[in-house]
């Protein structure tokens, strides 16, 4: 049996992007979405996910823009500004052991409860931004905490070696590599907490090389047992910042509504769910 849950990431970040996630919930072949409880969107974005029965997660976000919470109480995450480090300097900043972990969990909390409030229910699952859940350091944060949310399943993105199809460069190679192998060890510390997630993870290499042709044959060649695909998609935001700009962004739009792709998908015998399937 394969089964393929295509999860939209950064729902609530801003109405341009939310906008192309609903579309392609509703005429296409997105299963799922994460919300960014952080993005300026998030209230709007809850009310429509309910409305609208689309499956849930939560989007944790330590590395870009604002926090929920006050900057005193989380300072060792932020720049002087209040705004996130990016993640490299996270990263660097972890390792110095210039990050608080009572922060960490704080804003984990805080993000918890404003997903609720917006959603009025919990996340099927929790991901992060930039993927830094997978992180030793933060898995031995989360990984507690995660399951006093009724909480179930986490995104794990140990992403094989990309296909020769896509185009990317050396360092991006490098980062997936690094990343793969940051989430095989992050992944049996969450199962030591009772958390699961699926078999197979693809999308990190997809970015950037999204198309209907390059769909189709990730489609076509994923393995046995549960795959997770990540995706961007959403219309151009003119005012937004360089990733919402892109025009991946709507090129992923257009092959996550390709009329033809649930036919093609059940002539390959894939079994399209949610991470609420896992439950």
């Amino acid at each position: 049996m394969r089964r393929l849950i295509i999860n939209a990431d950064d729902l609530g970040i801003n109405p341009s992007r939310d906008h192309g996630i609903f579309e392609c919930f509703e005429r296409g072949v997105l299963t799922s979405a994460t919300m960014i409880a952080t993005g300026s969107g998030a209230q709007r974005a809850g009310e429509l996910a309910r409305r609208m029965d689309m499956p849930t997660g939560l989007h944790f976000n330590i590395t870009e823009g604002f926090p929920v919470n006050s900057q005193k109480n989380i300072a060792s995450l932020l720049t002087p500004d209040g705004l996130f480090l990016d993640p490299r300097r996270l990263r660097r900043a972890i390792i110095a052991g210039h990050v608080d972990p009572r922060h960490i969990e704080r804003e984990f909390r805080a993000q918890m409860e404003r997903f609720m409030e917006c959603r009025k229910t919990g996340p099927t699952h929790v991901d992060s931004h930039h993927n830094m859940h997978a992180h030793r350091q933060i898995v031995a944060i989360l990984a507690p905490l995660i399951p006093q949310y009724d909480i179930s399943c986490v995104r794990i993105a140990d992403e094989p070696p990309p296909a020769d199809y896509l185009d990317m460069t050396d360092e991006r190679k490098a980062y997936l590599r690094m990343l793969a192998e940051e989430s095989r060890v992050a992944r049996s510390l969450y199962e030591a907490h009772g958390l699961r997630s699926t078999d197979h993870f693809r999308g990190l290499a997809f970015s950037g090389n999204a198309g209907k042709k390059a769909f189709r044959q990730l489609v076509r060649t994923i393995p046995e047992g549960t795959t997770e695909l990540m995706v961007h998609p959403g219309q151009c935001d003119p005012g937004g910042d360089e990733f919402s700009m892109n025009p991946q962004r709507e090129t992923e739009m257009e092959m996550l509504t390709d009329e033809e792709m649930p036919a093609f998908a059940a002539r390959q015998k894939i079994e399209m769910i949610s991470f609420r399937d896992l439950q």
